[in-house]
């Protein structure tokens, strides 16, 4: 019973944990850009939201120029 509540906490904080890091990396990167929020080092917290979406397997995919070229 106790390793079940521990696998339990574990896979809460597992989870949730980057999720209240994405949501407030993108509430400051929103503020910065308002204005709301000063001296906010907009890279650091960018790359703090690539890497937070990273995790959950979300990434940018490059298109094949060529291949765009080659359908016209």
């Amino acid at each position: 019973m106790a390793n079940q509540r521990n696998n339990l906490l574990r896979n809460i904080l597992v989870n949730f944990a980057p999720a209240g890091v994405l949501v407030w990396a993108l509430s400051v990167l929103t503020a910065s850009y308002f204005g709301m929020a000063k001296n906010v080092d907009a890279a650091f917290i960018s790359s703090l939201v690539t890497t937070v979406l990273a995790s959950y397997g979300i990434s940018k995919v490059e298109e094949d120029k060529e291949k765009k070229k080659d359908d016209f």
